[in-house]
């Protein structure tokens, strides 16, 4: 009976474990990053994929040789809460823990490869050709660490190249002559170290994902499922059933309408301007490593919310002469009120972030927040208005009224489009 690991484990292992890494160290679009959020419960499907997969290669007696596959399945779910897991700890602490995760991370990729490498091509390497060849691979990782993250991954991945290279070049231990049955108590172990760690992953998925409190420890409620129904309420104005007529005042509708768009699209550059940057500044301190930040990207931020204000503002002057000249069950009204509405709602929500984000910076632990703040509010910016526009999609689509509304349908649009396959809160 073969005592190496079938291919076919090898294979799907490999694949799973490049494309972890490649999600670690870059951010990308929503489709990317699928597996570790959205679709992070694909996780529980791998443990138990790899619970039957590991159950049947001991029935053929080859599980303990397919050990190193197993781990990156028992880990994948944890990798999935890495945020949870480090929340509202001190950065020194959330350093040891990222870079835990991610030596594992990088390990993964190294001892698949090697594993395929001792079985079919090197069948008879030895501990030290072993070791030497771990090591290399390790280090050419310290190029994705240099390019990606930071000082600190690096010296984790030196560490872990002094550590394989000390295992491999110790002096061997005698050899014994009962290894049959070592080797069928270790297969036992195998067995017992495959179920607990399902078992364990399990928990520790479940545990951090359903634990109390507000997601990431931050106040936008877009993160937090303990505040469904602190968003926008789009129920309060009613959308009549009636024509969609021409407005008799069409300039300063059409003004109304493009002005708050604007003034949207300004609070949302403001918001991108302080996502980014305190995105960069936590990561900075987290990995120290030195991504260049926008000069005094806070004071730059917070002014275009304030000429965003400023828009708003006229948009409310545009909209009470435009509301005069509509009667009270136009349809074109609803959404006057409906946009003038959800606009005073953003930026009562931008009073708010600006006063706690300004709590949140005082530490390098709490840049997270930061972030993670204006990243849920400019998301959920572009979500809910796309919903507004589709509760008023027969205005927008009414051909009597195009010549008032597409300028803000098209902006609104571009809105929506800034954010809509940003990851919030990875």
């Amino acid at each position: 009976m073969s005592q190496r690991p079938p291919a076919w484990l090898i294979a799907i292992t490999a694949a799973m474990a490049a494309v972890l890494l490649a999600m670690a160290v870059g951010e990308t679009s929503l489709r990317g990053q699928y597996l570790i959020d959205q679709g992070e419960y694909l996780s529980l499907f791998g443990l138990g994929f790899i619970l039957v997969a590991g159950l049947y290669l001991h029935r053929q007696g080859r599980l303990l040789v397919s050990m190193p596959l197993v781990f990156p399945w028992l880990f994948y779910p944890i990798i999935t809460q890495g945020d949870q897991i480090i929340d509202n700890l001190s950065i020194n602490a959330m350093r040891w823990v990222v870079h835990v995760l991610l030596a594992v991370i990088f390990a993964m990729p190294v001892a698949i490869v090697v594993l395929a490498w001792r079985y079919t091509i090197a069948r008879d390497a030895t501990r030290r050709r072993t070791a030497i060849v771990i090591a290399t691979l390790l280090g050419l990782e310290m190029i994705l660490a240099t390019m990606f993250l930071g000082t600190l991954m690096i010296i984790t991945l030196a560490v872990m190249i002094a550590l394989v290279l000390a295992y491999g070049f110790r002096r061997s231990a005698a050899s014994h002559s009962d290894a049959a049955p070592r080797r069928r108590r270790a297969n036992q172990l195998a067995r017992v170290a495959l179920v607990g760690g399902v078992a364990l992953s399990a928990a520790l998925y479940l545990g951090f994902k359903n634990r109390p409190g507000a997601y990431q420890g931050s106040p936008s409620f877009y993160m937090d499922p303990s505040q469904p129904a602190a968003g926008f309420d789009l129920e309060v104005v009613r959308v009549p059933s009636g024509p969609v007529l021409a407005p008799a005042n069409v300039d300063d509708v059409r003004a109304a309408l493009s002005t708050y768009a604007d003034s949207l699209t300004t609070l949302l550059e403001g918001y991108y301007i302080l996502d980014r940057n305190y995105n960069y500044h936590f990561h900075n301190e987290l990995f120290l490593r030195s991504t260049p930040l926008l000069a005094n990207y806070r004071s730059a931020g917070l002014a275009l919310v304030s000429a965003a204000s400023l828009r708003r503002a006229e948009a409310d002057r545009r909209a009470g002469a435009a509301r005069a000249s509509l009667a009270p069950d136009a349809p074109l009204r609803a959404l006057l009120e409906d946009v003038g509405g959800y606009v005073a709602f953003n930026f009562e929500r931008a009073a708010t972030l600006e006063r706690i984000s300004g709590e949140f910076e005082r530490t390098p632990a709490g840049l997270q927040h930061a972030t993670h703040i204006y990243e849920g509010e400019g998301k959920y910016l572009g979500v809910e208005l796309s919903r507004l526009l589709e509760k008023h999609r027969a205005v927008l689509e009414a051909g009597s009224v195009a010549p008032v509304v597409s300028d803000f349908a098209a902006k609104s649009r571009a809105i929506h489009e800034r954010y809509v396959n940003r990851i919030v809160g990875f």
